[in-house]
């Protein structure tokens, strides 16, 4: 626990490991020269994270939170968007219980971008930046800029997510680091492993440093989900009443793998000019068995017969509880073998004083694949016989515990009876439809190069920073997939027996927790496959040609970029004013069937579109005291469409002159926004505190409108005039919001009134983030425009870590909660004079809540054990549709717990 060294110097960053849990960043270097000799007292690994982080945070000419490595080069948590959940104003959104998506202070999460190293880069998946595929491992730092500057992406709305990756230089010599870990995973009884391992040095006489990372996370789990989607529209005759159309069990197996690599290497060529090289890799791997049986209640009837959903049964049954007879009994296998790559490889160059300019160069490329493989996707189906199909006893008026239980039918069609109970949903007759597999995906290509210069200047007798630079990228992606499809029919003509749901089963008992009102077996992986396999390779497997042409699509997207920006220095502080102009070009392509018969006639469209916008921001640092730091900032923000949202995939009805598919002359919604923050650095602690707020315009929504282009005219056939229902620029809103931080440690507190030392260690830090958001969805088919919040938008993100910190030990007990955020701005109509939902209406995440504990111990200077529990509550996740007494998913995931070393040499 105690360790002692004689040094002839004591590095800034040694020092920092004295500094409190709070983490301030003031240390006197000027008395490391006097230092011969030290105890150090343990590291202390979040003050040093935090020492560092508020240091940059302090410097820093515009509003930013920082997550920063300890010493050692560890960042907490296994990927990025878990780190950076800890910080001030982050929301996350899971899936599976992992966090995957950042929302901002609130906003919507397209609304971030992510970077390396101050390069902006290309997400496989588009504008939805993820982050579940970062492995934490690659970075030293990773700032969060919430206040854009001319120098940034004009589409950075709710901040840029810069991941600084590990340089050689930021250590002494070699280093060799990394950390082994395995856990088990509560549901399911899975395990866990978390590994990683950093190697870097510094060669030819300190001119070359080379950093190589290697990451490897492999987590087995189950999950256990029930879902009642969707609800049926509300009919004047029942009015306030939405009925369910199915319930289903859908229970998952699955693997999540997470790996990276990275090598980076640095060469100084001399005092003045370094260049560099880099290439970073990640895998996230998503292995994923899907067993589900679904009972569609609207294809049964009454104990009359009445439909389902009729008037005449709506007026009379009871949508949360109540017996449907016949209904239609569905079962579905899905393995998904999905992977996100991410490939960016980068050479730049650092130069100073060229010619009186500091000039800074990159050149990028940048690879992703968003894979959308599925090895296995099986249906099977009750036939139309009333008699051979369940009686449904429906209770869904517990929303974390919806039920469906399964009766025999009997009687005849107009008198029908429930009969003798079945536990087991395989006893029913469901003969297979279709097996089949998929395989493709979007793949994402970008090229880059930026070119940034600057130079100390005076500008009204005031010390200034001139910067302006340029930036140059292109874009495109596209999306293709190849389809096969196997039936009853085509089996059976190569003299293939066709399987059922047993033909696929296994005894593995069941991996949930839930009570369940019909059970079911999981399915044989291999078994599964390896038929799939052989369907293929006998013929009895049809490969759909018309599926994998009307999948396919591409879209592109050219880029010019310019700044001007300039930082004068004032006695109390700088001001940071600029604009950037960007010009985007985009163009796409996709193949529509122009066949108004059966015989499909499929010819390449072609679109295009240009836009040229304008981002000019301001921002003022003041020094108020040594300790008091106010920022203000003014910006100007757009965030463009999604690339799917660009493509010119159009299906159409001569028939109904109607159009349905994308939208290429979309345009970005506008942002303008405002930030007021008060930052307080004090000895012990840090307090900030401020106010947000975002004004928008052309907010995108799906609606109907004039088609407006002439590009499906055929022969005769003009279909300009169509109805095109499409994603389009509509209403405006607003944002609003305040953040509070504050964090602090006890150890002056308790050396003032003499307390016992080890009192000393605790510390707290806690966040609220609080926003307000409104959108005006246009008015649509009658209804009249409505008012909702901006999708991703909590009205309160709550953080709260206790932590204890002293002898080597280092305790944290985080909790985070946010409120309700909308997911889809759904659609609605008239019914009766009255505005009801289509199916869901607005769709909603309810409350979610996460409770995680770290615990490190140093056994040595080089040797730490660590032990980390998740989801400790075993909090599951709930969406439901417009209302909160309408749930249509619960799942949970279980608890996480995972121990192991960490080392540093």
């Amino acid at each position: 626990m105690f360790s002692k060294f004689r040094s002839t110097r004591l590095s800034v960053a040694l020092l920092a490991t004295t500094a409190l849990v709070s983490g301030t960043a003031a240390v006197a270097a000027d008395a490391a020269d006097d230092v011969t000799e030290v105890t150090v007292v343990s590291r202390r690994p979040l003050a040093e994270s935090d020492a560092a982080a508020l240091k940059v945070q302090r410097n820093s000419d515009s509003l930013v939170s920082v997550l920063s490595a300890d010493e050692a080069g560890n960042l907490p948590d296994q990927n990025i968007a878990f780190a950076i959940g800890r910080l001030p104003g982050v929301g996350l959104e899971r899936d599976q219980g992992q966090a995957r998506y950042v929302n901002l202070r609130g906003m919507p999460r397209k609304w971030a971008t992510i970077s390396f190293d101050g390069l902006s880069v290309v997400s496989a998946e588009g504008r939805d930046s993820r982050f579940d595929n970062i492995p934490s491992a690659i970075a030293s730092q990773v700032m969060v800029q919430k206040a854009i500057v001319p120098s940034m992406p004009g589409d950075t709305v709710a901040g840029n997510i810069d991941i600084r990756t590990r340089r050689a230089f930021d250590y002494k010599g070699q280093k060799i680091s990394g950390k082994l870990g395995i856990g088990r995973v509560e549901l399911g009884g899975g395990e866990e492993i978390d590994s990683n391992l950093v190697y870097s040095n510094i060669f030819m006489g300190g001119k070359l440093g080379i950093v190589a990372q290697g990451s490897y996370y492999r987590r087995n789990m189950a999950t256990e989900n029930w879902e009642v989607d969707p609800y049926l529209t509300q009919r004047a005759a029942a009015p306030g009443k939405t009925f369910a159309r199915e319930f289903e069990y859908k229970n998952y197996r699955l693997t999540r793998y997470n790996s990276s690599a990275s090598l980076r290497a640095d060469y100084k060529i001399d005092e003045n000019n370094t260049l560099f090289a880099s290439s970073i890799w990640t895998i996230f791997k998503d292995d994923e068995l899907r067993d589900n049986w679904i009972v569609r209640l609207d294809q049964g009837t009454n104990a009359a017969g009445v439909a389902y959903n009729s008037d005449a049964n709506f007026t009379a049954a009871d949508p949360k509880f109540g017996t449907v007879y016949g209904a239609r009994l569905n079962a579905r296998v899905d393995y998904r073998d999905s992977e996100e790559i991410l490939a960016t490889n980068t050479v730049g160059g650092e130069h100073k004083n060229w010619y009186g300019y500091d000039v800074s160069w990159r050149l990028n490329y940048t690879a992703g694949l968003n894979g959308a493989d599925t090895p296995v996707t099986a249906a099977f189906q009750s036939p139309s016989t009333f008699t051979d199909r369940p009686t449904a006893v429906y209770d869904f008026r517990n929303g974390e515990q919806n039920i469906v239980r399964l009766y025999r039918t009997t009687g005849t069609t107009s008198a029908r009876v429930q009969g003798d109970r079945v536990l087991a949903a395989e006893e029913f007759n469901t003969p297979l439809q279709t097996f089949g597999r998929s395989a493709g995906g979007e793949t994402t290509q970008a090229y880059t190069a930026k070119v940034d210069f600057d130079r100390q200047s005076e500008l009204f007798g005031l010390p200034t920073k001139i910067e302006f630079g340029g930036l140059y990228t292109s874009r495109n992606k596209k999306n293709e997939l190849e389809t096969y499809t196997a039936t009853p029919t085509t089996l059976a003509a190569k003299g293939l027996a066709v399987p059922t749901w047993a033909t696929l089963a296994i005894d593995d008992p069941y991996k949930g927790k839930q009570v369940l009102g019909y059970t079911f077996r999981y399915t044989n992986q291999g078994l599964t496959n390896g038929l799939m396999d052989s369907y293929i390779n006998t013929g009895a497997a049809v490969r759909d040609n018309a599926a994998s042409t009307t999948n396919y699509w591409k879209v592109g997207e050219d880029q010019i970029a310019a700044y001007l920006m300039a930082t004068t220095t004032f006695d109390w502080g700088n001001i940071v004013y600029g604009t950037r102009v960007e010009k985007i070009k985009n163009d796409g392509q996709a193949y529509v069937n122009f066949s108004a018969t059966s015989t499909a006639d499929y010819r390449l469209v072609r679109t295009s579109s240009d836009d040229t916008l304008f981002y000019p921001s301001a921002h003022l640092n003041w020094n108020v005291t040594d300790k008091l730091k106010a920022r203000f900032s003014l910006n100007r923000t757009a965030s463009r469409p999604d690339y799917d949202d660009l493509r010119p995939n159009y299906t159409y009805s001569d028939s109904n002159q109607t159009v349905s598919g994308g939208n290429p002359n979309a345009k970005p919604e506008k942002q303008t926004g405002f930030d007021a923050y008060l930052e307080y650095y004090g000895e012990t602690g840090f307090l900030s505190a401020g106010f947000f707020y975002k004004d928008i315009q052309d907010v995108l929504f799906s609606q109907a409108g004039t088609f407006g282009s002439s590009v499906l005219n055929s022969g005769t056939t003009d279909r300009s005039s169509y109805t095109l229902t499409t994603l389009r620029n509509g209403g405006d809103g607003k944002l609003s919001g305040v953040e509070i931080f504050a964090s602090q440690s006890a150890e002056k507190l308790v050396e003032g009134l003499g307390w016992p030392e080890w009192l000393g260690g605790f510390g707290v830090k806690a966040s609220a983030t609080l926003s307000d958001s409104e959108v005006t969805v246009p008015s649509v088919g009658g209804v009249p425009a409505r008012k909702v919040s901006l999708p991703g938008t909590s009205d309160g993100v709550y953080n709260l870590q206790m932590i204890y910190e002293k002898y080597g030990l280092t305790v944290r007990l985080a909790y985070q909660y946010r409120t309700t955020w909308i997911q889809d701005i759904g659609t609605y109509t008239l019914v009766g004079g009255a505005v009801v939902p289509t199916d869901n209406g607005d769709v909603y995440w309810d409350d979610d809540e996460e409770v995680d504990l770290s615990v490190r111990y140093q056994v040595s200077k080089n040797l730490e054990w660590f032990i980390d529990g998740s989801n400790l509550r075993n909090q599951g996740a709930r969406r439901y549709g417009s209302v909160s007494t309408n749930p249509i998913e619960f799942e949970k995931f279980g608890q996480r717990y995972v121990t192991g070393l960490r080392f540093n040499f």
